[in-house]
Order: structure tokens, then sequence, then C-alpha cells
């Protein structure tokens, strides 16, 4: 009887369901570095190709991926907005801190996408996505003297303090038929979120229940 109610509260939603399960809410910590009681300003790039393809994808993984920063409320970030104009006016950068530095962030967490694709290739009536983020993170704070302490009066440097890589698949039950109703623009936002939500997990906790992926769209 327990059972049949932990089903009609779940629905169809199994992620609702293992949350039910749960004698607690566990979490998994992330890998990455704390950010907490810090500024972050978030880089997105991708090359000439894969924007080609999927225009604006840089810019939207970056904004997804701020997003989830801020659900930490101990987390500053600098809104993405301001971070597309300052890319928009420096098209070359090459150095993240700079990045920092106009926008007096205490880190910068770069999210360079290597790999973005929708249909695996040759399958062509399925949708299927994969994805490989190369992620990396640099601070800028003082230089310290011999006992450790910072010297306020010295310009910050750059450290790198985070460099790993997401690769991320979706659905991971299985490819979509083309013929299941699912528009691959929908797909592709879909697969967007994940990786944002995929990558955003180096940084801050998630529970146990979000690695299920919802593979839900347009509500249905």
């Amino acid at each position: 009887m327990a059972v049949g109610l932990l089903l009609t509260l779940a629905g169809c939603d199994p992620r609702t369901l293992f949350y039910f399960l749960q004698p607690f809410e566990p979490t998994i910590p992330a890998p990455g570095p704390s950010l907490k009681n810090k500024k972050v300003v978030v880089l997105a790039s991708a090359d000439e190709a894969t924007l080609a393809k999927y225009p604006g994808l840089d810019r939207d993984l970056g904004r997804q991926f701020n997003s989830n920063l801020k659900k930490n409320k101990k987390i500053t970030t600098v809104d993405s907005e301001k971070v597309a104009d300052w890319i928009q006016g420096h098209p070359g950068w090459s150095d993240p801190s700079e990045a920092a530095r106009d926008f007096e962030a205490d880190v910068v967490v770069v999210l360079e996408v290597e790999q973005f694709q929708t249909r695996h290739p040759g399958s062509l009536n399925v949708l299927e996505g994969t994805s490989k983020v190369h992620i990396q993170a640099f601070e800028l704070k003082h230089p310290t003297n011999s006992k450790g302490k910072a010297i306020k009066d010295q310009e910050k440097e750059s450290e790198s303090i985070y460099d790993d890589y997401q690769e991320t698949t979706f659905p991971i039950r299985g490819p979509i038929p083309m013929d299941s109703g699912v528009g691959e623009s929908t797909f592709k936002s879909k697969l967007l979120q994940v990786v944002a939500n995929e990558c955003s997990w180096h940084f801050i906790e998630h529970s146990q229940e979000d690695i299920i992926q919802d593979v839900r769209f347009n509500g249905r």
C-alpha cells in the first residue's frame, strides 16, 4: 500500500520516486574548488564549426551555467549579459584573467566546448546527444610572502586552480527516434541544459536524484 502511494505521488517522473525512497536527501560533493564567498565570472567558448551549426551555443551554455551557480547564495556571479558584452568587445581574448580583472572578480571559470552534437554521425533517424567540455578555473589573488601572508600592495596574480573535462551523453538510456515527435531544436535545448548542469556540478554539490536524467519534452 505504501509503495502504491509513492507511485501515485511520483507520477511518471522516476526522480520523484527516487526522492521519496531516500531516508534523507544525500548530496554529492563537488570535485572542484569551493567558490563560496567568491565573485565569479564565467567565459564560455566553442569553435567556429560548432557555432555555425549551433549559433549562440557558447552564450547559452554560459548563461545556464551561471544560473546554476547563482542557486548557491554564497556565490556571487557576474551578470551573463555583461559578460557577453565583454566578450563581444574582446573577440580575440586569450587570457581569461583579463575578464576577472575587468569585473573585479576573484575567479574566472572557462568552459570550452570541444564537442557538441545532437545526432551521432551516420544516425540520421535518431536524436542522440554527446558533448565534451574543457573546464578550467583561475583565481586572482595577491602573491604571498615567506610566511604565506598575502602581500596586498602588490598586483593580484592569476593561478590555475582547476582543470578537468565533462563528457555528456543524452539520453543515457538510448537515442530517441526522429518520428517520436521531439524536434531537434527542443532536443538541443534539453541537451544543453544537461551539459550545463553536469558542468556546474564540478563546483557545486548536487543531490543523488539529479543524476537521473529528465527525458521529458514539452511536459510529456
